[in-house]
């Protein structure tokens, strides 16, 4: 089997597996903290499900890409 079909698979799980972890913490976020004021002045349920959530996910997804995807060429090798 070609090691680029592994790499792709490999790499389309992770992108899948970061999709279900973002969906899972909004959600989390969004629906079961409380009403209380955040550091910004916004509920606290707005604040982390819409900014803190985000930019940790930017920054989850910024690790995954660094260590776990490889460039692979595309071309057919022989």
């Amino acid at each position: 089997m070609d090691p680029r079909y592994k790499q792709a698979n490999k790499e389309a799980k992770l992108s899948l597996l970061l999709t279900f972890i973002y969906l899972i913490g909004w959600i989390v976020c969004a629906y079961f903290v409380g009403d209380s004021i955040g550091l910004l002045g916004f509920p606290l349920w707005f604040e982390l499900s819409c900014i803190m959530v985000p930019l940790g996910f930017i920054l989850l997804c910024w690790i995954i890409v660094k260590f776990q995807f490889k460039n692979i060429p595309l071309e057919q090798t022989k």
